[in-house]
């Protein structure tokens, strides 16, 4: 009953504590860590590869044809599988096309000659690199005629591309590893190695021959579930090559996150299965990870945040394993046995071996309601979504079918069974079937609810992220081109202020010229409404506020003009960097992040602002582990140590607080780079006073944000720091490390 029986962190290690195993707990605890990293790796809100818009948008009439067309996805695409096809309405015949994937979210197609009059359909299928759905779709454009279906049309059929044999093929995996995770962890959770035929049953039934069959089945299911496994990756990813290629397949499991994790579902199902009869309490840790590898092969991986999803769903899994999958395992152990055998034994069976399962059962029961209730949350978006859409009306069976499983096990284990061993040792025949039939019956619905998670499982995509996609897609509409890209690996991506509008660039070197994309943003990250200039450049308008460049190839600068406020302002934008050094960069941003956090005291000057007359400086000082302590040129103090915080504004007391969300501070967390260097590029190294340095330039687009920053590569601390964002302009500079500093709390406090 005590939460620990269920709680992943504190499993693992239980399971591996036997001395014959802790070496393989290292094993284990690396891929723990690996399911971790992989579930808490940067997403965004959309999972799926959801359609956002084209240009040409669905139903266009042209006047004349196209130069490109250019399809805008939500998520990172799978640039081998995903395709696009342009026929003629008419003739139902492909154009020949050529199609390029310019960035992660994009896809553009050129036709090999001028479209003539007529209507045309595309035709397009994608993969997720996130969670490796298939999506596929169409819309209708005319050039100089009618748009015959102008409409867009997105795929949502789970049965769509043969997706019965998916729907076959996980329904296997879930039922067949729900079982074999009850039959590996309850040993572990009830602290009994035979609870399921205890000692105590030996003068009323055969032990030995339960305990065999009990043995052959555990390793049949572990065996079946290592085939079910191979066949729903082999079938999901048939499904998103678009046939069995082995070139494509490849394609989708080695070459993307999702593939990866449908790998090491089978990998850790095969190492269950080889150990299962050697040593169980190792396959027990290794069932529980490749349930963390399912669940984050599965929607989850696709909602945000991505890590609590993620394991929110494994905890699901693994509850619903020990509860459902233990109940299926009770009733394939002991039925054979029981259908012959006297009410003795019955009753035993009933006073011996379900007591402890339901003292496991009942926690995980509760954890299987409350994670589920989350993942109604995560995959609806809103109630209605429950009986409006396809995908919602079949989770309303699965949560009712599981409320039926709850009422049955309620019944014979609440109000049936403590009836059964009655002082008179003989309870109403009735009681006792009755209380048999309603376990027996328990499986035959936990199947129907797996076959309901099969189909949800088999959704191109839930409610929730189609809603979150057309709003998108009204978003791109209304301030195309506001998406951001990261860099390609040959461009360089900074960015500074121009009063209060956010300037950034995105430069390309070329033999003989700099080519590139200048993007000016408001407050809100949308375009700026004034014109945008590139000085000394070349220009041509790619949108509202975006400009492309072309300037003579030794540029080292950037000049980006604009008007904030009916002022004229001007952005100096670095665009000459190290090419070829991105792994150098990353590893002196590693080192210097190791090197700051390391530090046993520093001081910080920050100035901020967030355009014309709006200028902020604050001077903080860090004492590790756990001090900080700040003042603003406005008056404002604050000295935090570890849980507490004071605080105070001019002419005020101090007031004393708990720090931010509970956790205690900490110097090392002050320092993180890392995170938002999703591009990383090396500027540059020169001398400074004496010192030789180096400058990068980091960028973030999903915040977005950009960063720049000077290290002294003797110690690899960080000089200085430029950070630019959406209506934040900061510049802060380092220094007086490992000096003496003291941050005490205020002597008002101390004296209370």
């Amino acid at each position: 009953m005590t939460r620990r029986v269920i709680t992943l962190p504190a499993l693992l290690p239980f399971i591996v504590e036997s001395p014959v195993r802790r070496h393989s707990s290292r094993v284990l605890y690396t891929v723990a860590v690996a399911l971790a990293a992989a579930a808490a790796s940067p997403g965004a809100a959309f999972g799926h590869a959801a359609f956002v818009g084209s240009s040409p948008g669905p139903g266009r009439r042209l006047d004349a044809s196209p130069a490109q067309l250019s399809l805008r996805f939500t998520e990172p695409l799978n640039r081998r599988l995903s395709t696009v096809r342009l026929v003629a309405t008419d003739t139902r015949r492909p154009v020949a096309v050529s199609v390029r994937v310019p960035s992660a979210r994009r896809l553009e197609v050129i036709a090999t000659a001028a479209l003539p009059r007529g209507a045309y359909r595309v035709e397009w299928h994608t993969v997720s690199t996130v969670d490796g759905h298939a999506l596929e779709g169409s819309y209708a454009f005319g050039v100089r005629a009618r748009a015959v279906g102008g409409g867009q049309a997105v795929e949502q059929s789970p049965l769509a591309r043969d997706g019965w044999l998916r729907v076959l093929a996980r329904g296997a995996l879930y039922a067949f590893a729900l079982v074999l995770t009850a039959a590996l962890l309850l040993p572990v959770l009830t602290r009994r190695a035979r609870w399921l035929v205890p000692d105590a049953l030996v003068s009323e039934v055969p032990v030995a021959a339960v305990r065999e069959r009990q043995a052959r089945l555990t390793g049949a299911l572990a065996w079946a579930t290592v085939l079910a496994a191979v066949t729903a990756t082999l079938a999901e990813a048939a499904d998103a090559a678009s046939g069995f290629s082995p070139v494509r397949i490849s394609d989708f499991l080695l070459a993307s996150q999702a593939g990866a994790a449908r790998v090491l579902v089978v990998v850790l199902f095969l190492g269950t299965a080889l150990l299962s009869s050697r040593r169980p309490r190792a396959s027990a840790a290794l069932a529980v990870l490749a349930l963390g590898a399912v669940a984050a092969s599965g929607h989850a991986s696709a909602a945000s945040p991505r890590l609590p999803s993620v394991a929110s769903d494994w905890l699901h899994l693994v509850s619903a394993g020990v509860w459902l999958g233990g109940i299926a395992l009770l009733v394939a152990v002991w039925t054979p046995t029981l259908r012959g055998a006297g009410r003795p034994a019955r009753l035993a069976v009933a006073r011996e071996v379900l007591p402890p399962f339901g003292r496991v059962a009942l926690p995980a029961f509760a954890l299987v309601t409350t994670t589920g209730l989350v993942s109604l949350i995560t995959e609806l978006g809103h109630l209605s979504a429950l009986w409006e859409t396809g995908y919602g009306r079949v989770l309303a069976v699965k949560i009712g079918l599981v409320g039926l499983v709850a009422a049955l096990s309620a019944g014979h284990a609440l109000r049936l069974r403590p009836r059964l061993p009655a002082a008179n040792r003989n309870p109403p025949e009735r009681v006792e079937r009755r209380h048999w039939r309603m376990l027996r019956t328990q499986p035959a619905v936990g199947l129907a609810v797996v076959a309901a998670v099969a189909l949800l499982v088999a959704f191109p995509l839930p409610p929730r992220q189609l809603g979150e996609a057309g709003e998108a897609e009204a978003a791109v509409a209304a301030c195309d081109p506001c998406p951001l890209p990261r860099p390609s690996a040959d461009e360089l991506a900074v960015a500074d202020h121009a009063g209060g509008q956010l300037v950034a660039v995105w430069v390309r070197r070329q033999p003989h010229a700099l080519i590139g994309t200048v993007r000016a943003l408001d407050y809100r990250g949308r375009p700026s409404r004034g014109p945008v200039d590139v000085l000394g450049a070349e220009t041509s308008s790619c949108g509202p506020a975006c400009r492309r460049f072309r300037a003579p190839a030794g540029s080292d600068v950037v000049r980006v003009a604009l008007r904030d406020a009916g002022r004229r302002y001007v952005a100096v934008l670095p665009v000459r960097w190290i090419r070829g050094a991105d792994g150098r960069a990353r590893r002196l941003l590693v080192r210097a992040q190791a090197a700051m956090r390391s530090l046993r005291s520093v001081r910080q000057l920050e100035r901020v602002t967030s355009g014309p007359g709006s200028n902020a400086a604050t001077h903080y000082v860090l004492q590790a582990p756990n001090r900080l302590r700040f003042a603003t040129d406005l008056g404002v103090e604050d000295v935090t140590i570890g849980r507490v915080q004071w605080q105070r504004t001019p002419g005020a007391p101090w007031l004393h607080s708990r720090y931010g969300s509970g956790l205690p501070f900490r110097t090392r967390s002050w320092f993180r780079w890392i995170p938002y260097a999703r591009a990383a590029r090396l500027l540059g190294t020169r001398r400074d006073h004496g010192h030789r340095v180096a400058t990068l330039a980091l960028m973030d687009e999903a915040t977005p944000v950009w960063f720049r920053l000077t290290i002294d590569l003797s110690t690899y601390r960080v000089l200085t720091e430029r950070v630019a964002t959406k209506a934040h302009f900061t510049r802060t500079t380092y220094g007086d490390f490992d000096r003496p500093q003291h941050v005490r709390p205020p002597e008002v406090d101390r004296a209370g």
